[in-house]
């Protein structure tokens, strides 16, 4: 790779000062991309003549005149506006009129500081789901194994930088999108506590969880760009001795965990522990129902945005989203409200407890409960423990960082969630973790000339679903209840629309501490 610094923060220091060039960054940057994006599918759209335009006028500014992210070359989830060109949100049916010509309130604090943009990243269809092999999309992959899921949905962030192809990236978060691809890939990123950066311009997926947050190599780097994206200065780094990091060590039990994890997470826990931190037990009895709150939530929410365009275009939508987002719209609304109710309730007795005598000033747990999985071993919605989604009903801020490696190499990471606006408090603890450890400076070098297998498609490949019929166990009939909401979805598409809406059904009905 020709990028010549390993943090954002070395090249940020080297431009202002005039070791480097922008040009010369953005050059070096395209050039790259020009090698791996074929295999590793980072960019949707690359701005070439826009980035190379930006940073030569970075480059004429005097020293006094540069801010603090003069000329580093960045890059944008798709599903945020750009001035230089539409967002698809990695939907083929998406407005392409939408925004045009604008940038997001958070991408223009990021060019005001004197970033420059890159090019649009891949990402799940509106932030959730997973690829649709049908779809002409570029497929992320992973850059640690080709073959492997990136993490969704801000994938194409998590793999470029894990490969080197940028070093800082802006995406959203509604369930773990900023985090999981950070986990998977072997990078940092931080969910920001909800509403401290504006969302305008970003797509809407579920507008009461929907937050942006900064990716990058390290927390430093994070801090770097959220400085960019609130207008305000960052208080000085004060590590983390003395914090109270609590662990909800029956948690570490749950079905999915791998042994690996739980080594690697034991050794970060010992790291803190040795800067000073005091790690104590910290039960998370919320955890069952947060994530149910999360996943009503983010479906109801999801069908609201985008239930119309799902009506007009069903076949237009890729398999996973539309599948998805049809669930959420077979949602009763008195599950919604409970889950609100639900919602409030829990995040005030979480608060209340971290607060107490007892408490805690953030809560660690592994980011993924595993490496990533191959493609070819997909996951059913819901069948994988989600560790990053309980903090988005929430609206608490969290961090992930690189911890450790499974046998094949493959990133664990290491989670750590703050009470809201403690932004600064995890990226202290971040850096000092870093400041002690290495697993962020580790870069993946993929083969470019690898072809990985296509994606496997088991609409065309397995067997034909059965017919849906109307049941016999009190679940009302999916087909007819869709097609009252104008949705005539295939066999195959009705299988999983019945599964996931049952299971949310199920799980709005289970009793909550």
């Amino acid at each position: 790779m020709q990028q010549p610094f390993a943090t954002l923060a070395d090249a940020a220091s080297a431009l202002r000062s005039g070791a480097v060039g922008s040009a010369e960054l953005v050059t070096a940057a395209l050039a790259d991309a020009e090698v791996l994006d074929p295999l590793l599918g980072v960019y949707v759209t690359r701005f070439p003549e826009q980035a190379l335009a930006a940073a030569r006028a970075a480059d004429s500014l005097p020293a006094g005149d540069r801010g603090p992210l003069h000329g580093l070359p960045l890059a944008v989830k798709d599903n945020l506006a750009t001035a230089e060109g539409p967002a698809t949100a990695q939907s083929p049916v998406h407005d392409p009129h939408w925004w045009r010509g604008l940038d997001a309130p958070a991408v223009a604090r990021l060019r005001g500081a004197g970033a420059v943009v890159l090019g649009k990243t891949t990402m799940a269809e509106y932030a959730m789901g997973r690829p649709d092999p049908a779809h002409t999309f570029p497929v992320p992959r992973n850059p640690w194994d080709p073959e492997r899921w990136t993490g969704g949905s801000s994938t194409g962030n998590g793999a470029g930088i894990a490969a080197g192809l940028f070093l800082g990236a802006l995406g959203s978060d509604t369930s773990g999108s900023v985090r999981l691809p950070a986990a998977l890939c072997g990078t940092t990123g931080l969910k920001t506590t909800f509403g401290l950066l504006p969302v305008d311009g970003c797509v809407p997926l579920s507008p009461s969880q929907d937050v942006l947050g900064p990716m990058a190599v390290t927390a430093r780097d994070c801090g770097l760009l959220l400085d960019a994206m609130t207008g305000r200065p960052r208080p000085a780094a004060e590590g983390v001795r003395g914090l109270r990091i609590g662990v909800p060590y029956g948690l570490l039990d749950a079905p999915g965990i791998t042994g690996t994890c739980r080594d690697a997470f034991a050794e970060a826990l010992r790291t803190l522990a040795e800067l000073g931190a005091e790690i104590r037990e910290f039960a998370l009895p919320e955890f069952g129902g947060l994530l149910a709150v999360n996943a009503v939530t983010m479906l109801s929410e999801a069908f609201s945005a985008h239930g119309e365009r799902l009506a007009a275009d069903w076949d237009g939508h890729g398999r996973s989203f539309r599948r998805l987002a049809a669930a959420g719209g077979l949602l009763p609304a008195h599950l919604y409200l409970r889950a609100q109710h639900t919602r409030a309730r829990l995040t005030a007795q979480l608060l209340e407890r971290m607060d107490g005598p007892d408490g805690v000033d953030m809560v660690a747990t592994p980011t993924w409960p595993a490496a990533a999985r191959p493609y070819a071993q997909e996951a059913a919605p819901g069948e994988e423990l989600n560790l990053t989604a309980v903090w988005n009903p929430t609206g608490f801020p969290a961090l992930a960082l690189p911890m450790g490696a499974d046998p094949a190499g493959l990133p664990l990471s290491l989670q750590l969630a703050g009470r809201p606006r403690s932004e600064y408090t995890l990226i202290a603890a971040g850096e000092a973790y870093q400041a002690a450890t290495t697993w962020h400076l580790r870069r993946a070098a993929p083969d470019p000339g690898r072809r990985p297998a296509p994606l496997h498609d088991p609409d065309r490949t397995g067997p034909a679903p059965a017919p849906v019929t109307a049941p016999d166990d009190g679940f009302p009939d999916t087909g007819a209840a869709l097609a009252a909401l104008g949705i005539t979805p295939g066999p195959a598409d009705l299988v999983v629309v019945r599964a996931v809406a049952r299971s949310l059904l199920d799980a709005g009905r289970q009793p909550t501490p």
